[in-house]
């Protein structure tokens, strides 16, 4: 069990070690650093610069001043210093929010909504004062955070965008303020403005909208989120795939999103009908040798394929080769070699015509040549025993071809290596038509009910 304490019980044993043992403050923290280190005590909540900590309370209680008094160029300065102090740690931040900060911060931003340079380095304070512990945005900061997206220069609304992702990220209860509060639409407005300065930071928002990754809360809303905001943007989103199909930095982020909203067949079917499996063979043939790109097509496809008819059309629209030349060209990167295998698991599953375009198109030898290529690579053999089971489950004229190509030897290799996903490599070589022992998971002993074994029912 770690054992926590507070500031305060770190700095009184620092003046301890200074008045009892004449120790300088130097050697005193170093001291106290020590003995609690020696009894399990986790410090890493704690400043252990005593200078660092002074500084830190004095910027905050001179901040706290200008809450009843004119701002003036000192204030940026002072919110400055504080963003620097914030920015050396959670330790930093933690303490800064305990004494006031969120709330000073605050007050300044509602006074200085004329004074652009002010509000700017309040903003950044903020976001360095919130990074990962959003637990202290409230009302007031919910309706700064909207009013702000409304209006003001691009450069403030991207601070405010960052702002808002922090308060976003692990924290549930925060997600479902703003989405109440229509967020969506105002991210949705700047989605369809499409400043080049702040799409980036509107798509981390609508990302971070849609995820579930607070464990203080036992259900949360993202698809539901995701919903909402897919309802909106889904459109906007293809036509700024369209409008920068030449960026690659942007048209990553684009995708990325996009896959991040297909949530249900519907939304599926709107992202085919908008064009949107032609567009992503574009942007796979113009960025073949960009493995980030790449990586979000797959992935893209891989979400689109969860639809049965979009699936379909993936392969009818040609991607087949496009797939194949990827996957081929970005053999040696693991995380996109493991993506583009499972987009072929979920082109190919339950879908004999896809498989026999995709055999055609040379996946066999890809496959197999990426499992050489990394036979010590877990997510890469489970990733290709997942693509070759789907591939001949329904076409197993392919059986022959793999097993020429060495498949048999990688996946019993593997059966030895990786005892996790055993079942994964059995199922494999069981549609390879290859002999292997299937491990019974239950069986019933088919006896008959007899008076000592059936249930009784009392009534009460």
């Amino acid at each position: 069990m770690v054992l926590v304490i507070s500031q305060q019980t770190f700095d009184e044993a620092v003046q301890e070690n200074m008045n009892e043992l004449g120790l300088s403050q130097e050697e005193a923290v170093a001291e106290a650093i020590n003995q609690f280190e020696a009894q399990g005590v986790d410090l890493s909540q704690i400043i252990t610069d005593p200078e660092s900590f002074k500084n830190l309370s004095d910027t905050v209680k001179k901040l706290a001043e200008f809450q009843d008094k004119r701002l003036t160029p000192e204030c940026i300065e002072l919110l400055q210093d504080l963003k620097k102090e914030c920015d050396k740690g959670l330790p930093h931040r933690v303490q800064a929010g305990k004494d006031g900060a969120y709330d000073v911060i605050l007050d300044i931003l509602l006074k200085s909504h004329a004074e652009k340079d002010i509000m700017e380095a309040a903003i950044k304070a903020m976001v360095s004062l919130m990074t990962k512990q959003p637990d202290l945005l409230d009302e007031r900061g919910v309706l700064v955070i909207l009013s702000n997206l409304d209006k003001g220069e691009p450069e403030t609304q991207k601070y405010v965008l960052k702002w808002c992702k922090e308060c976003c990220v692990m924290h549930e209860i925060n997600r479902q303020k703003l989405i109440e509060l229509n967020i969506v639409n105002k991210l949705s407005k700047l989605l369809v403005e499409g400043n080049p300065v702040i799409l980036r930071d509107v798509l981390v928002v609508l990302r971070a909208l849609t995820l579930d990754d607070d464990v203080r809360v036992e259900f949360g809303h993202a698809h539901e989120h995701a919903r909402i905001i897919a309802t909106e943007t889904l459109h906007h989103l293809i036509e700024l795939i369209k409008r920068f199909q030449t960026e690659d930095i942007l048209v990553n982020d684009l995708i990325l999103t996009l896959s991040a909203l297909l949530v249900r067949n519907e939304f599926c079917i709107q992202v085919d009908e908008a064009g949107g499996i032609e567009l992503i063979s574009e942007v796979m043939t113009a960025f073949l040798n960009n493995d980030k790109v790449v990586r979000q097509c797959f992935k893209f496809l891989k979400a689109l394929a969860g639809n049965d008819e979009c699936k379909v059309h993936i392969i009818q629209k040609g991607l087949a080769p496009v797939i194949s030349d990827a996957l081929n060209a970005h053999q040696d990167n693991v995380p996109t070699a493991v993506g583009g295998l499972s987009c072929v698991a979920a082109i190919c599953l339950r879908s004999p015509e896809n498989s026999k375009t995709l055999f055609e198109a040379a996946l066999p030898e890809v496959i197999i040549s990426i499992m050489q290529k990394h036979p010590n690579e877990k997510s890469v053999q489970k990733s290709a025993s997942w693509a070759i089971r789907n591939m001949v489950s329904r076409s197993r004229y392919q059986n022959e071809h793999f097993l020429e190509l060495g498949v048999e030897e990688l996946l019993k290799n593997n059966l030895v290596k990786f005892k996790d996903f055993e079942y994964d490599t059995k199922a494999a070589l069981r549609d390879l038509e290859v002999k292997v022992d299937l491990k019974e998971e239950w069986t019933g002993k088919g006896g008959k009910i007899t008076s000592e074994s059936s249930l009784t029912i009392v009534n009460n």
